[in-house]
């Protein structure tokens, strides 16, 4: 009987082979080539897009490589054509169960973000409307080429200037967690939103006539909701993770920006140039935004050493968890 059983199970695996044999010859038959898996996008998919703190249903359209960054031409559904943009890969992710989901999440966490870009829609149909002229001259060749090629071109670029303490500190921030093994201590005593609040105090005993436009509130408004929404994705270093997931789980009644403060936000302006570059806004819009953020990161430099900037040494726990 032992040797029996010896008999069939040789014979199972003989069969198992010559099976497996025979996939690998359908495999590599013309025609049958597999689909390299791959993470990038195809022109005419349907996607999820970043704009703002919220994603949205969006179709790629047209597809390029510019300065050696994957870039998509998206059109999202139900928009006008007129909020068609090019955006980098990390704004794009595919639909499934998991992302629909977070989309869901962030319609509830932001609720007015939706009704800003509808206003903001209707300006731009008002203002069409408003200086279109009864009847259009014909353009001339060369106005039609300047045309096409401002239209066609995929961002414009925003510099931002660090100050030397700001980059002082930023390259500290990373020798002390990528080297030195250390973390950010959390959640810290002035938080992202409060730290906005003090600046724009600060305004209105150095500068009261910049504040009543109201455009201070909205800069500061949006960098929380850009803060909020990249620190997870583009604004964490790969030793800080396991620190991000306890922070989600302990804090899960507030915002990133509720919990985390001077160490991350410096972060987000190394990011915010190329977001911004992708965002279609006017050139006078993007003035604006660029000399409020120009303003913010003086005072943050003059601030800079009486903001607590506190590392703690990971503990031994912690750093079987990396492993």
């Amino acid at each position: 009987t032992y040797i029996y059983t010896i008999y069939l199970l040789a014979r199972l695996l003989s069969i198992v082979s010559i099976q497996h044999r025979s996939l690998l010859k359908i495999k590599k038959m013309p025609g049958n080539k597999q689909k390299p898996a791959s993470d990038k996008f195809i022109d005419g998919e349907k996607v999820l897009c970043y704009h703002g703190p919220l994603l949205y249903e969006a179709k790629v359209n047209r597809v390029q490589m510019k300065d050696k960054v994957q870039q998509y031409w998206i059109h999202y559904n139900g928009w006008s054509k007129s909020w068609d943009e090019w955006v980098p890969e990390s704004r794009v992710l595919k639909i499934n169960d998991a992302t629909l989901q977070k989309q869901k999440d962030l319609q509830q966490q932001y609720p007015h973000a939706e009704r800003q870009k509808k206003t903001a829609s209707k300006r731009k149909a008002d203002k069409r409307k408003d200086f279109e002229p009864p009847l259009r001259k014909r353009r001339t060749r060369q106005e039609i080429s300047e045309c096409s090629t401002r239209d066609s071109s995929p961002h414009q670029d925003i510099n931002i200037v660090y100050p030397d303490n700001i980059k002082k500190r930023l390259v500290d921030d990373w020798d002390l967690i990528t080297r030195q093994k250390q973390l950010v201590r959390l959640p810290k005593k002035l938080t992202v939103c409060e730290l906005l609040e003090k600046y724009q105090l600060h305004l209105k005993t150095t500068s009261p006539d910049e504040l009543k436009s109201g455009q201070v509130a909205e800069v500061c408004g949006g960098l929380i909701d850009y803060f909020d929404v990249m620190l997870g994705t583009q604004l964490l270093y790969k030793f800080e993770r396991p620190q991000y997931s306890d922070i989600l789980q302990n804090y899960s009644d507030k915002s990133p920006s509720e919990v985390f403060g001077i160490e991350h936000f410096l972060r987000l302006f190394v990011r915010l140039s190329s977001m911004l570059s992708y965002t279609p806004m006017s050139e006078d819009n993007q003035t604006i935004i660029q000399t409020h953020i120009q303003h913010l990161l003086k005072y943050l430099d003059s601030e800079v050493d009486n903001l607590a900037f506190e590392y703690d040494a990971a503990p031994a726990e912690y750093l079987r968890r990396q492993t």
